[in-house]
């Protein structure tokens, strides 16, 4: 082989395992980084105070009891509170974003939808203190991702 094709060689197949490893694994966006002045005066209204602690179910629809583990995907994940927090009772929805960042597992709860049918703005995350998130079990992939299905949340005022 001519010496000068090895770089072009080089450059193509670094190029061409790139594109094989980047296509296909789903990317999942964070949500914004703040939250919206309005939903802190609110969650001040539901007496939600950064900092303040509970348990949830990691995902309300996946079956099993509070010590089994389950297995997720990034994305989009509907949890419901096992205790409550503030204004809001335990069996209360909260919808976030699901994603994993170097071995820990992110989810930023935006949005909650309480038993009555109410449905308010909030800041929560995934995890026992700001910014959140729980380390994957063993055997995690970004595709399949293992936790317990009961986990801790906390309230923020800002994600970061």
């Amino acid at each position: 082989m001519p010496s000068f094709l090895k770089p072009c060689l080089i450059a193509a197949s670094t190029l061409a395992l790139t594109a094989c490893v980047t296509f296909g694994k789903q990317k999942t966006n964070a949500p914004r980084l703040t939250c919206a002045p309005e939903t802190v005066e609110l969650m001040k209204k539901l007496r939600l105070e950064p900092g303040q602690q509970g348990s949830l179910q990691l995902d309300a629809a996946q079956p099993g009891g509070p010590t089994d583990y389950g297995v997720y995907r990034q994305g989009k994940v509907t949890s419901r509170l096992e205790s409550a927090v503030g204004d809001l009772p335990a069996g209360t929805l909260v919808v976030g974003v699901l994603w994993m960042d170097t071995g820990k597992v992110q989810v930023r709860y935006t949005q909650a939808s309480l038993p009555d049918g109410q449905n308010h703005p909030v800041c929560l995350v995934l995890g026992a203190s700001a910014p959140g998130g729980l380390y994957a079990e063993a055997g995690t992939t970004p595709s399949a991702i293992t936790l317990p299905r009961s986990a801790p949340f906390t309230v923020v005022s800002q994600f970061e």
